[in-house]
């Protein structure tokens, strides 16, 4: 006669069992998510190029970045941003020369302008074929509000000291990350509309880490101010003059010998030089666009005319 089984050896039997399932299914679920994860990984890459593809196929047929995006822009974020910005460094100037009542009065107003400001761009804006210049408004209207919020901590503090202008400065060493991207935002669409309208030739959508001199003038003016935007960016430095006015100084130095007799490789040394000697201010584009871009073709906005 057959032994029958202990109970412990079917126990075995079953544990043994179930332990195959277990691992069979484990396998086969594995290898129906992980085909899964790839077939979604496919699925948002092939969406990707599909877009770019659209996109490029709408920079082509000049259907992207009209040139009324970039006027409706202006007057409704571009402008109210910029006079919040020249008033906040105009204050900076003046700082030193108000007394305690003064330097509380120019707070009030400078908080006054920031929310008229933030009204404005709080509206909605129609920018049908800029989808650039829609998150800039996006992250102007943060960056106003960081300004706010930067504001109130000032006031607060002066309240119990009066604030020397460095440590003023220091609250808005940067308006914050959402108005950096901004900038960049706009100056990348400017210079899709170069691309598309100007030259005909495409451009890289993302800055290059590093960039040569030979690499710079190789550029397209409105691709070397979205250059100079992300140069700002890393710099870490809000300031009062603008990327265009950061990318003629840069122009204007490799113009000259003295890139070349200081040592200057690429062009994060010579932002760095410019920085450094204080070589930028306000209005430089405006000062030495005749000398140096007198053929420049840009959107007929007013920062360009």
């Amino acid at each position: 006669m057959k032994k029958r089984l202990a109970k412990s050896d079917f126990m075995m039997a079953y544990m043994i069992i179930i332990t195959l399932a277990c691992t069979i299914g484990g396998f086969f679920f594995g290898a129906f998510y992980m085909k899964t994860e790839i077939e979604s990984a496919q699925a948002a890459a092939l969406e990707a190029e599909q877009r770019e593809a659209e996109k490029e196929q709408m920079l082509k047929e000049h259907k992207l970045y009209n040139e009324q995006d970039f006027v409706r822009f202006h007057y409704a974020v571009l402008a109210p941003v910029r006079e919040l910005q020249n008033a906040h460094f105009g204050t900076i100037d003046m700082w030193a020369d108000l007394d305690a009542k003064g330097q509380e009065e120019a707070l009030k107003e400078l908080e006054k302008a920031a929310k008229e400001t933030l009204k404005l761009l709080e509206k909605d804006v129609l920018l049908p074929t800029s989808p650039l210049l829609v998150q800039a408004h996006s992250n102007f209207t943060e960056g106003v509000r960081t300004y706010l919020a930067r504001m109130e901590q000032v006031r607060t503090a002066q309240n119990s000291n009066a604030l020397s202008v460095q440590e003023v400065a220091s609250h808005f060493a940067s308006p914050g990350e959402n108005w950096a991207k901004a900038q960049e935002e706009l100056y990348l669409s400017l210079a899709n509309w170069e691309a598309s309208y100007v030259t005909r030739q495409a451009i890289p959508q993302e800055a290059p880490e590093t960039v040569t001199i030979a690499q710079w003038k190789q550029y397209p003016f409105h691709y070397r101010t979205y250059l100079s935007a992300v140069s700002m960016t890393r710099e870490g430095q809000w300031t009062a003059f603008y990327p265009e006015d950061l990318a003629t100084r840069i122009d204007n130095l490799l113009a000259s010998s003295d890139a070349a007799t200081i040592g200057v490789q690429d062009i994060s040394g010579a932002v760095r030089l410019l920085y450094a000697t204080d070589a930028i201010q306000p209005g430089d584009f405006t000062h030495l666009r005749k000398k140096i871009h007198p053929e420049l073709k840009a959107p007929e906005i007013p920062i360009y005319n």
